[in-house]
């Protein structure tokens, strides 16, 4: 049993607390952190409520809209998660990566937010980063998807503000931004 399923042994460093808390280190957009969870916090309340991590949203709670959409590299190779349903103390020693480390360092948008920008995918804000998110991870890993392989990566996102047809056109332009600046 590892130290993750087991709440009574070490974790990366800290001790379960008479509070049924453990401290463990997470790096979150590339800073390392030193944080202290209860075992059955989420990897959101961390993020928001821990650290001040605003990206990630707070919608459903049941991992069923993807407003709380992060890349979390938990010692697996790293993938698009809802961080809403991972409990902290899983991610210690990992990386997570919220919408805040998709743009450039110097605060530049990326070609993902520029389209969603252009095709007007963006109204309330509240699942934006989730779909920018699994849009990105997306693009990385296939740079020219078709229309069913964009809605298939971006299935666990719901809105309801702009509706899905601009969205999936941002997510095309991104592509072909993508393979026009690679040609």
């Amino acid at each position: 049993m590892s130290a993750v399923e087991n709440p009574r042994t070490d974790v990366a460093g800290g001790t379960d607390g008479a509070d049924g808390s453990v401290t463990f280190g997470l790096t979150v957009d590339g800073t390392a952190h030193e944080v202290t969870a209860r075992w059955d916090e989420s990897l959101l309340t961390v993020l928001r409520d821990r650290l001040g991590v605003r990206g990630p949203k707070t919608g459903c709670a049941h991992g069923r809209c993807g407003a709380c959409a992060v890349r979390a590299d938990l010692g697996d190779g790293g993938h698009v998660l809802c961080a809403c349903l991972v409990p902290a103390a899983t991610a210690a020693g990992g990386t997570v990566e919220t919408i805040a480390s998709i743009g450039g360092p110097d605060g530049a948008l990326s070609d993902v937010q520029e389209a969603f920008l252009a095709e007007g995918a963006v109204q309330c804000g509240i699942c934006t980063a989730g779909f920018v998110t699994a849009a990105t991870e997306l693009l990385e890993t296939n740079p020219d998807p078709t229309r069913p392989e964009i809605e298939a990566a971006l299935y666990g996102n719901l809105c309801r503000c702009t509706g899905y047809g601009r969205i999936i056109a941002a997510v095309e332009t991104a592509a072909r931004t993508r393979r026009g600046a690679t040609s």
